[in-house]
């Protein structure tokens, strides 16, 4: 703060020997991070604390301001009337009228935005003269403190949304619990305590071990699809080395080679309703529950169809290995 002091522009004027040529900006931004020791979940409300120091307004006739003094009064005065008219507009919209609010047609009321009409409690110190020849001033100044004080604003806490769900759901179920000791039908209140519960469980999950368990649902899928012979990317097809393999082929030539089956040394290809589990399973009219046999012998592969079951190799029938 002192070091921002000493950046401000101070200059004497025929009305003040040390005056303001600028507005002050001071502002604090507070983190409170709470560790919550039941469900281990860390939450954080954050604040910020804007202290706002204000250049009068002026009057050149009264001030002398000259030259460069009197550019710097110009532009407080600008900036000083956009900042009236945001007030009025937020003023107004506490009346339940929707107004545009030109928070972008100056630096402070920019900077000022989130102290006025967002989501903040604002205190506004209006300092006047009791001088005679200070009565416009006086009265200005006034009007403007009877302005913001018209302004309507709904403060809340910042606070993880996490770990409030997780709050309330805790007292949920301790009311639960509580509801349960005295009531006429457990059954409904111990299935909605256990709903509960098991949602307080999964919000009480950190990043960390939730990415975790989705990584471990990818590689059981993974798994599981890669024994029954298929490998599936979201991308084309994956191949491993060292592997006979054999790919799809679709009338939609986006659906081609999508999905990868990886032959055994004996690979049955049938329905999925086989009273034998097939290796690669297929839909569709001619299929039957045990269709062929894909045996690998070396380096070599055998097609072995079985009986009333139509299979080709390249187009041509084939009833034999």
């Amino acid at each position: 703060m002192v070091e921002g002091n000493k950046s401000r522009t101070v200059a004497s004027t025929n009305m003040n020997n040390e005056s303001s040529r600028s507005h002050a900006v001071f502002t604090l931004i507070i983190t409170f991070t709470l560790k919550d020791p039941v469900s281990g979940v860390t939450g954080e409300k954050v604040s910020r604390v804007s202290l706002v120091d204000l250049a009068g307004s002026e009057r050149a006739v009264k001030t002398g301001a000259v030259g460069e003094r009197l550019r710097e009064g110009s532009n407080i005065n600008r900036s000083l009337t956009t900042l009236g008219l945001v007030i009025s507009k937020l003023a107004e919209e506490a009346g339940d009228r929707e107004k545009f609010v030109p928070y972008r047609d100056s630096v402070l009321t920019w900077l000022l935005k989130d102290n006025l009409g967002g989501n903040s409690r604002t205190v506004m110190v209006a300092t006047i003269s009791p001088a005679g020849d200070s009565y416009e001033e006086t009265l200005s100044t006034l009007r403007y403190a009877d302005r913001a004080k018209k302004i309507i604003n709904h403060a809340v806490v910042n606070e993880d949304p996490n770990a409030r769900i997780i709050r309330e759901l805790r007292a949920e179920v301790e009311a639960l619990k509580e509801m349960l000791l005295h009531a006429a039908q457990p059954a409904l209140l111990k299935e909605k305590l256990s709903e509960n519960e098991k949602l307080m469980e999964a919000m009480s999950l950190t990043w960390e071990e939730k990415l975790h368990n989705t990584e471990q649902k990818q590689e059981d899928r993974r798994h599981a699809l890669e024994k029954m012979g298929i490998s599936v990317q979201s991308s084309g097809i994956k191949v491993e080395k060292n592997k006979y393999f054999l790919v799809n082929l679709n009338a939609d030539p986006s659906l081609n080679e999508l999905l990868v089956y990886y032959l055994k040394d004996s690979t049955l290809v049938g329905r999925s309703d086989s009273p034998r589990q097939q290796d690669i399973q297929l839909l569709g009219l001619g299929i039957q529950e045990e269709h062929c046999r894909i045996d690998r012998e070396g380096m070599d592969l055998f097609l072995s169809p079985l009986t009333g079951a139509r299979t080709c190799v390249n187009g041509s029938e084939i009833t034999e290995k």
